[in-house]
């Protein structure tokens, strides 16, 4: 006997044939589940909203569902939005379709609480219901809103910067009890260029400290090279939400004392080449 719950039975006063499924994947360097848990205004109206590249929202309503990179073929329920408007305009020397939207009342209690099970068997990311909702079935229902991903182990933090920040914003607690507890050596990366930081974290909070500096500066921390690459620009915190990865290298014990930590840090800087030409590190 299956006992899986379909997906569209959550919604039976929902009008299936007046919408269109939108899968929200990675696109570049972006997150939409960042951009989801960062703010809604932007989830709604630069990700749902906005212009794309052709008209793809061509029914009254959008039903969005997020991909969980963490989790495979699992997907969070983004809102559903009413078209109020479309229209045809050049960007970038191209000409892009244009929309508002506005959150429907429908499923609104589900919102970043239903995850649906999956399995994506094509590209486009504007679906119709009809090819899709008949494989789509209930995963569970979160008690509260998706704040972010859990706290996956010290060996497993390899995530971009956008990701770390909104963790940090939310003060997710699991994330806070394990990274205010230790001290460490991490990684930067600057994906767009390839160059590299290492960074140690020692003293009260830990890193869970360190990481809110880099958050609360727009991205450089006071570091001499990261401030030369991020101070002078007007959209710094963007250029780092896109482009910086930050991996934890090493989590070190409370217990350690500050030589240690600063050994460790010189350590990795020499593994890994970050001063000079490769690296970020001016020391």
């Amino acid at each position: 006997m299956n006992s899986q719950i379909k997906a569209e039975s959550i919604f039976p006063n929902f009008d299936w044939s007046q919408a269109k499924f939108h899968i929200a994947q990675r696109s570049g360097d972006t997150q939409p589940i960042d951009l989801f848990t960062r703010s809604f205004d932007e989830w709604q109206n630069d990700w749902n909203g906005a212009y794309h590249s052709n008209h793809c929202w061509n029914r009254k309503y959008i039903f969005s569902i997020i991909e969980l990179p963490t989790q495979p073929n699992k997907w969070l329920f983004g809102g559903i939005f009413r078209v109020l408007s479309h229209e045809k305009r050049m960007k970038n020397c191209k000409l892009r379709s244009f929309y508002q939207v506005e959150l429907h009342s429908e499923g609104e209690a589900l919102i970043g609480r239903l995850v649906i099970n999956w399995q994506k068997d094509a590209r486009a990311k504007g679906r119709i219901p009809e090819t899709v909702l008949p494989n789509m079935t209930v995963a569970e229902l979160l008690p509260e809103t998706y704040a972010g991903i859990d706290f996956p182990g010290y060996e497993n933090i390899n995530h971009s910067f956008s990701t770390l920040e909104q963790l940090w914003r939310d003060s997710k607690p699991d994330w806070y009890t394990a990274l205010a507890n230790c001290q460490g050596i991490y990684l930067i990366t600057d994906t767009k260029t390839g160059r590299r930081y290492v960074g140690s974290a020692y003293g009260n909070d830990g890193i869970w400290s360190r990481w809110g500096s880099y958050f609360k500066t727009g991205g450089h921390g006071n570091n001499a090279l990261l401030k030369e690459l991020l101070g002078k620009r007007s959209d710094a915190i963007d250029y780092a939400r896109k482009n910086m990865q930050i991996c934890l290298l090493e989590h070190i014990s409370n217990r350690a004392n500050e030589p240690y930590v600063i050994s460790r840090e010189s350590f990795w800087k020499e593994a890994l080449f970050t001063r000079g030409e490769f690296g970020l590190n001016a020391n």
